[in-house]
């Protein structure tokens, strides 16, 4: 949720789900620009245990879906 609240963006839904180990985020926002949603993508690619992340456009009406996957671990 940082990425987003760094440039004051609130998604407008947000999920999350467990699949095959790995933890799914979906998040999508209105009015994200091309660049923006560059920038989310590279710094969600960035994080810590996170295998992929992808910021699209979902529909014509400029709706953004910025999507990780990160692995769960188990604090010891």
């Amino acid at each position: 949720m940082g990425v987003f609240a760094q440039r004051t963006l609130v998604p407008t839904t947000l999920s999350a789900r467990r699949r095959r180990g790995m933890l799914h985020i979906d998040a999508a926002l209105d009015d994200l620009d091309a660049p923006t949603a560059a920038i989310i993508e590279a710094k969600l690619a960035a994080s810590v245990l996170v295998e992929s992340a992808i910021c699209d456009a979902a529909d014509a009406a400029t709706i953004a879906r910025c999507t990780s996957a990160a692995a769960i671990t188990a604090a010891a």
